[in-house]
């Protein structure tokens, strides 16, 4: 658990990194949806909340972040002080507070690897309007290769089992389907692959459109579009509402 001060030092540095980037860096996210037209953004395990600051500053859009840190209202209830058009709400992404369809933009910066992908997939697929846009950032597998080398150096067993454990959860996630998050496994990294979030997207009527300028081989960037159910399929609703049987 947290004490305020920690989550207060974490929230600091991670405004003082955002606001350090270079401008492209800031409005990278922003930069991919500037086109559309956008009424409400939700970013999810949002941390400081510092992803939703360009959304407040170019447009009209309200923002809402979502963090399951006990802290989070206590930090970014000050840091967005006196802004009308930002909420913060501490939940899970498996299970989130908002109605079917109520936003345009959803964001997920590095936050899937510690949740239930299945879950939270399902729920982004429900909360988002069609058309609207998944702004996705993940962990591969290469990433936790690339902790192993850089913690090889270290000689310290203890910094080197986690990134094999993390490795180890996700290559069960693949290979079973289940995600090992109960016990020893409470808050351990399970990393996705490319294949995996297509299969998910496709269950929830959703399609990876290409990547975002971040995108890399370690943490792949994704730029997901929710797609409108076909004509048919809505006819079909209508009449299965209404008590006709299709």
């Amino acid at each position: 658990m947290e004490s305020l001060s920690d989550y207060e030092s974490y929230t600091k540095k991670a405004l003082e990194n955002f606001s350090a980037q270079d401008a492209a860096r800031r409005y990278l996210l922003f930069d991919a949806v500037k086109d559309f037209e956008i009424k409400r953004v939700l970013d999810v395990g949002c941390g400081a909340g510092q992803e939703l600051l360009p959304f407040i500053e170019r447009t009209d859009s309200f923002c809402v972040g979502i963090d399951i840190a006990e802290k989070l209202g206590n930090v970014t209830n000050i840091v967005f002080a006196g802004q009308a058009r930002a909420a913060f709400v501490r939940s899970e992404g498996e299970k989130m507070p908002f109605a079917d369809e109520s936003f345009e933009v959803v964001m997920c910066r590095v936050a899937l690897p510690y949740m239930n992908n299945r879950q939270t997939i399902a729920e982004v697929s429900r909360i988002l309007r069609p058309g609207g846009v998944f702004l996705l950032k993940t962990h591969a597998p290469l990433f936790y290769f690339g902790m192993i080398r850089q913690r090889l150096k270290t000689f310290n067993p203890k910094f080197l089992a986690y990134p094999l454990i993390c490795l180890a959860a996700g290559l069960w996630h693949l290979l079973t389907g289940k995600q090992l998050q109960k016990g020893f496994w409470q808050g351990k990294e399970t990393f996705q692959t490319r294949l995996y979030l297509e299969k998910e997207f496709a269950k929830n009527n959703m399609e990876i459109e290409g990547v975002l300028p971040d995108h890399n081989r370690q943490t792949p960037s994704y730029f997901v579009v929710k797609k409108a159910l076909p004509t048919l399929f809505l006819i079909a609703q209508f009449l299965s509402d209404f008590g006709f049987a299709t």
